[in-house]
């Protein structure tokens, strides 16, 4: 009889926990969405696709973000297991000295590389593009924002070893060897004595973001305020997002810096303002909801900014606002200067991230030039390619055999009739998701043509993969056609 009601006790218990938090819901209400963590979606079983075979992860995930007490449990487990047990947690890794850093950085850290094939069609993306810019009259810089630990490996927590040679080191080779005009901000900023991320963030503070908007303007060569003699304040109220992730309940905060600048009349175009003031205020503050674009107007200054950003990106906001006459700073990927000229072309991407450069094809025309000679005919039936025609642009993509290439080999499309003949080179890209497949390989090619440029016909179209040793022609692997 005793084990009996023992049972029961024990049952009641165990089921007034599991109903406690959908009884607290009607209460209390839901929780929160946490340091940089998106906000789950109610998932759906039937998808216009069929079947939503991920459908029980993605409830799973909803129905957790839902639970009220989620919060308190994250903010107690991870504290147990980050400063008890010394052990990383939620993406979130307790350093030395209160240094927070991300666990996304650590593969860099401990130098786990990508393919010499794969660094090398990072770099030959970034010079096609500036190529393209500078063609249209453009200035253009590409820089990459070295993760925290890259720069203060000293805080990292002593079970991690620092590598020599990693992906930006072996990246940095590419891109100078083949004359990219690249910000080096990890030597930069390697070099400067003071304090320029925030210990409790992923990001640089604003003292960082200084230094790395004077360094990409003066690659630029465009002349610009270097606020050195602006006046500012160090506060301890930035709640950074490390905190968020691993410490939702603390009220753990970390040192920023304030600078006081005085202005010129700017205006928020996108998004609309009716205050300039308190929108860059909001902008600048630790939630990023309402950045995915921001232009702006200054007729104080002159010329015209197009950026390319991440996250790091949003602080040097201030700067370039306050130097530009038109900006358009965007987050959307994949660049796109299609439809706009601009004095001045800025990619910026942290060091964690340099791989996400090759997931698309930057949105620019190909430009045309002199097909390499001598290619050797070597047909495969491996070689896949698609194209899209429009009234605007002719676009082809593909995959090629693998046995083509060596690690520094450049893709060049030609299209041909009896009467003309065009070559283009091509964004060492695969587009899987254009492509229908899983696949994500470094033997891919993109690139889009402007129809403009080229004469109404049906062309045969042949891809040259070439390197100093070599140049191998599939042959004719594909038709289009570009009509009146």
């Amino acid at each position: 009889m005793k084990n009996k009601l023992f049972n029961i006790i024990v049952a009641v218990i165990f089921i007034g926990i599991c109903i406690l938090p959908m009884t607290a819901m009607i209460f209390t209400g839901t929780s929160e969405s946490i340091g940089n963590e998106q906000e789950a979606q109610l998932p759906q079983l039937i998808t216009e696709d069929g079947i939503n075979t991920s459908f029980s992860t993605e409830f799973d995930d909803y129905f957790s973000q839902l639970n009220p007490f989620r919060t308190d449990l994250i903010n107690l487990d991870n504290t147990l297991k980050i400063d008890l047990l010394n052990s990383s947690s939620n993406g979130v890794i307790e350093g030395k000295n209160g240094y927070l850093f991300s666990e996304e950085t650590t593969d860099d850290y401990l130098g786990i590389t990508l393919s010499d094939r794969r660094l090398y069609s990072i770099a030959k993306t970034v010079k096609l593009t500036q190529d393209y810019a500078e063609h249209n009259g453009s200035s253009f810089v590409f820089a990459v924002v070295p993760n925290k630990n890259s720069v203060y490996p000293e805080y990292m927590p002593s079970r991690f070893i620092k590598s020599d040679e990693n992906n930006l080191s072996r990246l940095s080779e590419n891109l100078n060897a083949l004359g990219v005009n690249y910000v080096d901000l990890y030597s930069l900023f390697t070099g400067i004595d003071a304090e320029l991320y925030l210990k409790d963030d992923t990001h640089w503070n604003n003292l960082g973001a200084l230094y790395g908007y004077n360094a990409i303007m003066d690659a630029l060569g465009r002349t610009h305020k270097d606020y050195s003699g602006a006046s500012y304040e160090i506060r301890d109220d930035f709640v950074g997002d490390l905190t968020d992730m691993a410490f939702p309940r603390s009220d753990r905060v970390c040192s920023q810096y304030y600078f006081s600048i005085d202005y010129s009349d700017y205006m928020f175009l996108q998004p609309k303002s009716d205050d300039n003031a308190e929108t860059l205020a909001e902008l600048m503050g630790n939630e990023e909801k309402i950045d995915g674009l921001i232009r702006t107007s200054n007729p104080n200054a002159s010329g015209s900014l197009y950026i390319l950003r991440d996250s790091f990106g949003r602080a040097m906001l201030p700067f370039l606002i306050d130097n530009y006459e038109s900006t358009y700073i965007t987050r959307y990927q994949p660049l796109n200067l299609q439809q706009s000229s601009y004095d001045d072309v800025v990619w910026e991407t942290v060091e964690c991230n340099i791989s996400d450069i090759v997931n698309s094809a930057p949105m620019i025309y190909a430009l045309q030039c002199e097909a390499p000679e001598a290619a050797v005919d070597s047909s495969s039936d491996n070689n896949i390619i698609q194209s899209e025609i429009t009234e605007t642009s002719i676009s082809l993509y593909g995959v090629l055999d693998s046995q083509y290439f060596e690690p520094d080999s450049d893709i060049y499309v030609v299209i041909s009739n009896d009467s003309n003949q065009y070559c283009y080179e091509a964004f060492p890209i695969c587009e899987s998701e254009k492509l229908g497949t899983d696949s994500d390989s470094d033997y891919g090619f993109s690139l889009t043509i402007d129809s403009a440029s080229v004469i109404s016909g049906t062309y045969n179209v042949s891809v040259i993969v070439s390197n100093d040793n070599n140049n191998f022609s599939t042959g004719v692997i594909a038709q289009v056609t570009k009509g009146e």
